[in-house]
């Protein structure tokens, strides 16, 4: 089961997770026009990536065409616990923009 408040994502580990991202303008909240040479990248960590501690669990290319991925059930099987997600752009010209970063809740079956 996945539950989605805000950009915080609970989801059952092992269970298929499809994700569908909407970019936004920063500036001006208009929808974002991709420009051919973007490229979008979709990484769940423990930690961040100044800290001594930062571990990249996952990462994925995000197609700009549909801006939707899914997780199979083997990436959804990592440890019960709270993760950094985010997805970020690198824009043609080199420019690195994350336009989410939340946490993601791997929990347990209920009975």
């Amino acid at each position: 089961m996945t539950e989605v408040k805000g950009n915080k994502i609970n989801h059952t580990r092992g269970d298929t997770l499809p994700l569908q991202f909407a970019i936004y303008v920063k500036a001006t909240g208009e929808p974002y026009e991709p420009v051919e040479g973007d490229t979008c990248r979709f990484a769940i960590s423990v930690g961040y990536k100044e800290d001594d501690d930062y571990e990249l669990i996952l990462e994925k290319n995000v197609p700009m065409d549909t801006l939707t991925i899914t997780l199979s059930s083997a990436e959804t099987q990592i440890p019960y616990d709270t993760y950094n997600y985010d997805v970020q752009i690198t824009h043609l010209d080199g420019t690195v923009e994350t336009f989410i970063s939340s946490k993601i809740t791997i929990t347990g079956e209920c009975e």
